[in-house]
């Protein structure tokens, strides 16, 4: 018999929308824009510099949900939506490649660049406001909005230093603030459709998590020492999957509580950073004797983010439907106080080395993601009807 005979055909199964395909696609640019923003703070030194580029992530990602609550709200992928994607991702990577290439030289290009981007999103809105439907006046009125965002940026990008920075946060807050809000102001708008931003918000800290896997396995390829290579890439593997573990079996099947879809954006925004910097800090203890004492700066980096990461993940639990909320808060809360207190012992303590630290450091993510799967199993997720 053939292998045909096996299979049932295609068509008996539920096909994937078109949609999710570009929505995919979409996020390749930000697997290599996150990838080029890692390498560019690794090899920096000035914490002001440091800030800039934790700026530009902000932004792009910016661009990210912009694009996402877009799509979320009116479900469009026709040659011309397409065509806006795809000019995205090609700004996207120019505004990375201009980010690696100086901070300060080009901020003009970058602002202007990123205003392009912004434009863009304007553009999807309004495309909808020409046609009729009852979300029409939304979709002009932030089509309109996101104009005035992209000019903000375009002023900031002529002018002289000293102001442009904070001319350049507010245009980037002008353009997130009615993004995440889902504020009336504007008008009538489309209601959320959940499932979908919490599967795009789940890929887009897949990306992150894979971003760990690259940057760590990258330094290893650069590097001599085989002992502290396997190490750290080891650890590193063992670390994400437990973080993985702490979100995915959490976060995705519990929805978002009502009210507090802004909070459960952000706090993304911070889970994600972090994910992001700790593939930083790893990377920086593959070359150094991993018998030797644990270099302060990358301890303190590794240690802060993740503290950081369960706070994130306290507070996001809060922002669910899951109940109660308790156990699991406290939970992550204690757990990010556990990794403070170990990363400054790590620091203080010159007996311990880099293996040691770093161990101790995943053993409490492993040991964490193994509690909250046994609290878990205790709480309930809240259904309203519509």
């Amino acid at each position: 018999m053939s292998p045909s005979d096996h299979n049932e055909p295609l068509s008996t199964y539920p096909s994937i929308p078109v949609l999710a395909w570009l929505e995919l696609f979409y996020d390749l640019v930000f697997v290599a824009a996150v990838l080029v923003f890692s390498s560019t703070v690794s090899h920096l030194d000035d914490w002001g510099d440091i800030g800039r580029v934790v700026v530009s992530f902000i932004a792009i990602w910016c661009i990210w949900v912009s694009t996402t609550m877009f799509t979320n709200r009116f479900k469009i992928h026709d040659f011309t939506q397409r065509a806006l994607v795809l000019t995205q991702m090609v700004l996207i990577a120019v505004f990375s490649v201009e980010i690696s290439e100086g901070l300060v030289r080009d901020f003009a290009l970058r602002s202007l660049t990123y205003a392009g981007l912004v434009t863009t999103v304007a553009l999807m809105y309004w495309r909808v406001s020409r046609q009729k439907s009852d979300l029409a006046s939304y979709a002009r009125n932030y089509s309109i909005y996101a104009l005035v965002a992209a000019l903000i940026f375009i002023v900031s990008g002529f002018t002289p230093n000293g102001i442009r920075e904070t001319i350049w946060i507010i245009g980037l807050l002008t353009i997130i603030a009615p993004t995440i809000m889902q504020s009336n102001y504007f008008g009538r708008f489309a209601p959320l459709d959940e499932r979908h931003v919490v599967e795009r918000f789940g890929a887009l800290t897949i990306i992150m998590c894979g971003e760990n896997f690259i940057k760590v396995a990258t330094s290893v390829g650069n590097s001599a020492d085989t002992t502290i290579d396997l190490t750290a890439l080891v650890l590193q593997f063992i670390l994400i999957f437990a973080i993985w573990a702490s979100y995915f079996e959490d976060v995705p099947d519990s929805g978002i509580a009502p009210g507090r879809f802004a909070y459960w954006v952000n706090l993304h925004l911070l889970l994600q950073m972090s994910i992001a910097g700790i593939a930083i800090g790893v990377a920086t203890l593959v070359s150094v004797d991993p018998l030797g004492r644990a270099p302060a700066e990358a301890i303190l980096s590794i240690g802060f983010l993740l503290a950081l990461l369960y706070l994130a993940l306290a507070f996001l639990g809060v922002c669910t439907r899951r109940y109660p909320t308790g156990p699991l808060f406290y939970l992550r809360s204690a757990t990010a106080a556990t990794v403070a207190i170990l990363t400054f012992i790590v620091w203080v303590v010159p007996e311990i080395n880099v293996i040691s630290g770093l161990t101790t450091l995943v053993a409490v993510a492993v040991a964490h993601a193994f509690l909250a799967n046994r609290l878990r199993r205790s709480t309930k997720v809240k259904i309203y009807s519509s």
